[in-house]
C-alpha cells in the first residue's frame, strides 16, 4: 500500500499584541526597533558642555555635547557607585561623574579616577552609542553590534528654510501613532476644522486611496475630489515623509518629516522637521514673521488635547484657539490617538473597507517581527538616499471610497 505523502506544515510562533508594540529591552518589538537609528533630541536644545538624562524605549541614557560641539550618548549611571552621570561635568569630549570624579571619554572608557590607582581606570568601561547630528536633530543607535548605514533624506537638504518644530511627550504607545500613517480617511474628519478654515480647502470629502508596500516601507496615495493629490511615504520603522500645501503665504507647498519614538510602552515622543522652498527676501520675511510668533504665548498641544478628552472643551472649539494651523492639526491628532488610551485595545476594533492602509501596515509589521522571532531573514529596507522618492506619482490603482 503506497504511503500517503505528509503535508508540509509550517509552524509559526504565536505573537501577542504586546509583542508587536512593547519596546522595553529584550522585547520583540524593542529588538526590532533597536536595529534602526532614532532621533533623540532637538539639536538646538543641547548646548556645548551640557549633559542631560534621556529615556528611549524604557532605557535611560546620558546625552551630552562635548566642548567641541559633538554630541555623545553613554550609559545612564556611573559604574562606581551608580549615580546619574548627567549630573556631572563635561570636560572636552568626556564626562566626569560628580560623585567621585571618575572620567569617561566618548567611547565609554574610564580615563581618570582621582582616588584610585592609575591602572584601575583601564579596567572600567561603560557602553557608548553611535551618535550623529542631522537636520537639526540628534540621532543615536541603540542596537547590538556595528551601527547600520545612517539614513539621509536628500530632498530635505535642498535649498530652503529648515525648521525643527517643538516636541511634546504624548501619553500613548508609539504604535498608535505610526498606525495612523495608513489611515487617510481620518483627514476629512479629524482635520476638517484646520483645512475648512482655508479659502483653498481642497482636502474635504472622502478621497480615493491606494497603499502599497515599497522598498523602503509603504507608499500611500490619496486623491480628493477638490483636486488635492497626496503621496505619503513611510520609511521603516517609524518615519514619515510627505509634501503638503503650506499654511504659509510665502510658498505653495512644503516638505515635512516626522519620527515617532517610544519613550516607554505608554509614552511617545514625536520629532518633526519642515522644509520650506524659500530663499532671499521671501525667506527673510518668513523668518521675521516666525520670530515674532515665537515671542507670543504658546498654546500647549497636550493641554488642549487633554481639555478635549476630559470634556472641558469641545473638539470643534479647537479651531478658535490656534493661529498656527500645524499646531491645530497636531492637537486634533492628539485627541484621536491619545483618545484610544495609553495602550489601545485592538481586540475591540471593527476594521472596515476604509482601513486598507492600516491593515496592510499591520501585516507588514507582524511579518517582520514574526521573522525576527523565528530567526528568519528580515526584509532589507532601502535607505532613503538610495530610494527614488516622488511626491506627485500616480498609483497603479486607486481604491474608490466606500461611497464612491
Amino acid at each position: 500500500m503506497p504511503q500517503a505523502k505528509r503535508k508540509s506544515i509550517r509552524t509559526h510562533k504565536k505573537l501577542h499584541y504586546e509583542d508587536l508594540v512593547s519596546t522595553h529591552p529584550g522585547s520583540l518589538a524593542g529588538t526590532f526597533m533597536r536595529r534602526f537609528w532614532h532621533p533623540i533630541h532637538r539639536a538646538e536644545e543641547l548646548r556645548a558642555g551640557q549633559a542631560k538624562p534621556i529615556e528611549i524605549m524604557s532605557e535611560r541614557f546620558t546625552l551630552y555635547r562635548g566642548k567641541t560641539g559633538t554630541p555623545h550618548v553613554v550609559d545612564f549611571r556611573c559604574p562606581h557607585r551608580g549615580t546619574q552621570l548627567s549630573a556631572g561635568w563635561v570636560e572636552g569630549d568626556s564626562i566626569r561623574c560628580m560623585y567621585h570624579g571618575w572620567l569617561f571619554n566618548q567611547s565609554g572608557q574610564c580615563t581618570d579616577q582621582p582616588a584610585e590607582e592609575k591602572s584601575f581606570a583601564g579596567k572600567i568601561r561603560i557602553r557608548s552609542y553611535p551618535t550623529r547630528e542631522y537636520l537639526g536633530l540628534i540621532f543615536a543607535y541603540f542596537g547590538e553590534g556595528a551601527a547600520p548605514p545612517f539614513p539621509v533624506y536628500p530632498h530635505m537638504e535642498e535649498d530652503g528654510v529648515l525648521e525643527v518644530l517643538s516636541t511634546e511627550v504624548w501619553p500613548c504607545n508609539f504604535f498608535q501613532r505610526i498606525d495612523n500613517n495608513g489611515d487617510t480617511y481620518h483627514v476629512p474628519f479629524v482635520h476638517r476644522g484646520a483645512y475648512s478654515a482655508s479659502s483653498d480647502n481642497n482636502r474635504s470629502g472622502l478621497p480615493d486611496i491606494s497603499k502599497e508596500e515599497s522598498p523602503w516601507g509603504t507608499t500611500s496615495y490619496a486623491s480628493f475630489a477638490q483636486g488635492w493629490r497626496n503621496v505619503f511615504h513611510f520609511f521603516m520603522p517609524n518615519v514619515y515623509a510627505f509634501r503638503n500645501p503650506s499654511p504659509e503665504p510665502e510658498c505653495g507647498s512644503e516638505d515635512r518629516m516626522q519620527w515617532d519614538v517610544p519613550l516607554d510602552d505608554q509614552r511617545s515622543l514625536e520629532f518633526r522637521v519642515r522644509r520650506l522652498p524659500l530663499s532671499g527676501e521671501a525667506a527673510d520675511k518668513y523668518r521675521a514673521r516666525r520670530g515674532a510668533a515665537a515671542a507670543e504665548p504658546k498654546i500647549s498641544v497636550v493641554q488642549m488635547g487633554e481639555a478635549v478628552l476630559s470634556g472641558k472643551l469641545s473638539f470643534q472649539d479647537l479651531d478658535n484657539f490656534f493661529k498656527d494651523k500645524i499646531s491645530l492639526v497636531h492637537t486634533q491628532d492628539y485627541v484621536a490617538q491619545v483618545g484610544q488610551g495609553s495602550l489601545a485595545d485592538r481586540a475591540q476594533e471593527h476594521l472596515g473597507r476604509s482601513d486598507i492602509g492600516v491593515i496592510l501596515f499591520r501585516k507588514i509589521w507582524e511579518r517582520e517581527l514574526r521573522a525576527l522571532a523565528e530567526g528568519r531573514p528580515l526584509k532589507k529596507w532601502v535607505l532613503p538616499q538610495d530610494a527614488e522618492i516622488k511626491f506627485q506619482e500616480e498609483p497603479e490603482k486607486l481604491v474608490r471610497n466606500a461611497r464612491g
